[in-house]
């Protein structure tokens, strides 16, 4: 594929993400509960005296490659769960 149909794909999928996220939020108390519990911990984590700036740094360096590796793994089994549906409703013929 290339570049620029890539980025329309990624800003796409971005945004599909965001609004799936808050409508899980929204619908689903537990989801919320943990949402809120995360941004908790992350607050107490920066705001703690006890813990030194250079393991508060690579705590944070951790969270962020693992979101970002989440993240594309998400847009993976975006991808790939659209291109099984196209599958299943072609060998169902109804697209061909």
């Amino acid at each position: 594929m290339d570049e620029k149909l890539m980025d329309l794909l990624d800003m796409a999928l971005a945004e599909r993400f965001q609004l799936v996220y808050s409508a899980l939020r929204e619908s689903d108390p537990q989801a919320e509960k943990l949402a809120q519990e995360l941004i908790s911990l992350s607050d107490s984590i920066q705001n703690s005296f006890e813990i030194s700036q250079g393991i508060k740094d690579r705590i944070e360096y951790y969270l962020s490659q693992n979101s970002d590796l989440e993240v594309t793994f998400q847009k993976h089994l975006y991808i790939q769960g659209a291109k099984d549906c196209v599958a299943v409703l072609r060998e169902l013929g109804i697209i061909k």
